[in-house]
């Protein structure tokens, strides 16, 4: 038993457990790579903006591609629906889609949140935001992907 706690508390110390809960929201390997590789501040932002409007583009793209996945795989019909062409892949989209722009507002809403710890006048304001934007991105690409919408 002594060994099993011992074992326990030197897990939850360790570096490796807790880096994914104690990374900085604001922080990731684009805002670190475009500081590093820039010649001045202002090419550095031009990076990291280019780098989320990417990743913003992979999202948009991720959620069409679910989309279309989502009808293609669930073509049954609506059960006591009025319409008889209407699937469960089109209700479910409609819902899909809708939680997609909700989450989009909450993302940008969230993240100029994150930015204004900083100031608005602070030179690397929108750097913060772009980051935070990014790193919600892939959290989210992956629960989208928790969907399985291209199994069936």
């Amino acid at each position: 038993m002594k060994k099993t706690v011992t074992l326990f508390f030197i897990m939850t110390l360790s570096p490796a457990v807790n880096c994914a809960e104690s990374q900085d929201i604001s922080q990731g390997p684009e805002i670190e790579s475009c500081w590093r590789n820039q010649q001045d501040r202002g090419q550095a932002v031009t990076c990291l903006h280019q780098l989320n409007d990417k990743s913003n583009r992979e999202m948009d793209a991720l959620i069409t591609k679910t989309v279309k996945q989502i009808k293609e795989n669930n073509t049954g019909p609506v059960y006591k629906s009025n319409y008889a062409e209407l699937t469960i892949g089109d209700v479910f989209s409609k819902h899909f889609l809708a939680s997609q722009q909700s989450w989009k507002s909450y993302r940008n809403d969230f993240c100029l949140g994150v930015g204004s710890q900083i100031g608005e006048d602070a030179y690397d304001y929108w750097p913060s935001i772009y980051q935070c934007q990014i790193n919600l991105n892939r959290k989210h690409a992956e629960e989208i992907k928790m969907l399985h919408a291209d199994e069936r």
